[in-house]
């Protein structure tokens, strides 16, 4: 009897509840969660590719950030509107196979530093946020200062894609036909490139074993010896240093990046920047005025007016009318009905300039 009772109870307590719900709907209307508000808008079907370096060491360096400011860009972009895609997303999208959200965002890290995995991969997991790391495949188990392969494996498996920044390409030699300092790139010929290429793709099938589709220019060089050698070893998309959003018409070889991985730059900084390159919204089209006023002369009152409206109109043989000047005021002027053609208007202007009816002005509605 007693459990009998408590289902009663409970089956009413349910109906009141439910009651209550719909009487607060039906009086005072539904009421979106709070997060629910529309994001702006800032570009659609475009992605603003950001690029890091280091993160936190050298703590002086200039494309170094520290760990609390990575932070708060990811957290200012998301306030912002701005909404991460991963490079799968990214990949779909350029070949017409996906769509992304408005305000895409694609982060890259280049260098493969070891930071990426001990600084950046914690933050980047936090908030959720995927992101490729270029690698300079000799480095890996050679240089301390770059990721091991076993932090490569594990930047994949925290949703960081691991794609290519060359195998030994990533370094400035001195051009000996005229002592500049240049990126490997231009002293290098194309089967000299290939060979790299090929020796970074081995390694990345070592290491994750599938091969790299995606490429880092190092220092943002790149030639068209570079782009032929990329394309003939499985690369398909490149990334350059350049600034601006990609679009799918953007070539896939030549694909523009934003630094934002710079020592001191704010979140806000960052939002800017992106905004500063989202397409203008289209200026609105010129509304063709409804018709045209005749009118002059500028009186102080309205009642000096009203009289100056009586005389014109006995003169013209049109009825004028007393209206606020449209610059002067609160100045009164005497002025026609509204003329519907700007030439008819213009010729009674004339007619009656020795009046002191000479100006015409476009109805505003």
């Amino acid at each position: 009897m007693g459990r009998r009772r408590r289902a009663v109870t409970a089956g009413i307590a349910v109906f009141a509840t439910s009651l209550c719900v719909i009487l607060a709907i039906s009086l005072y209307g539904w009421t979106a969660p709070a997060g629910a508000a529309a994001r702006p808008v800032y570009y659609a079907n475009q992605v603003a590719v950001l690029l890091y370096h280091g993160f936190e060491r050298p703590p002086d360096g200039p494309i170094t950030v520290t760990r609390r400011q990575f932070d708060e860009h990811i957290r200012t972009l998301k306030a912002a509107g701005f909404q991460f895609v991963s490079a799968e997303q990214f990949r779909r999208w350029k070949r017409g196979q996906g769509s992304i959200p408005p305000n895409a965002v694609l982060l890259t890290i280049d260098d493969g530093m070891k930071e990426i995995h001990s600084v950046a991969l914690p933050i980047l997991k936090q908030h959720k946020v995927p992101a490729v790391a270029f690698v300079v495949y000799y480095r890996i188990d050679r240089d301390p200062n770059t990721v091991s392969g076993r932090a490569v494996r594990e930047l994949v498996a925290g949703g960081v894609e691991v794609q290519s920044h060359t195998y030994d390409m990533h370094r400035r030699v001195i051009r000996q036909r005229d002592g500049a300092d240049v990126a490997m790139v231009w002293v290098m010929d194309e089967a000299e490139i290939r060979a790299d290429m090929a020796r970074a793709r081995q390694r990345h099938r070592e290491l994750l074993g599938d091969e790299p589709d995606m490429l880092a220019y190092p220092y943002g060089a790149y030639t068209p010896a570079f782009v032929r050698a990329a394309r003939a070893e499985g690369i398909r998309f490149a990334f350059t240093t350049k600034p601006g959003l990609v679009s799918r018409a953007t070539p896939d070889m030549e694909l523009p990046r934003f630094n934002t991985g710079v020592r001191g730059m704010t979140g806000k900084q960052v939002v800017d920047l992106l905004r500063r390159y989202a397409p203008a919204a289209p200026a609105p089209k010129p509304t063709k005025p409804s018709g045209y006023y005749v009118g002059g002369d500028l009186y102080r009152s309205k009642a000096e007016a009203q009289k100056a409206a009586q005389r014109f109109t006995r003169l013209t043989g049109y009825r004028m009318y007393v209206a606020p000047h449209p610059k002067y005021k609160p100045h009164y002027w005497v002025q026609t009905g509204r003329v519907a053609s700007k030439a008819r208007a213009a010729e009674l202007a004339r007619r009656w300039a020795r009046l002191g009816i000479r100006y015409v002005v476009a109805a505003s509605g």
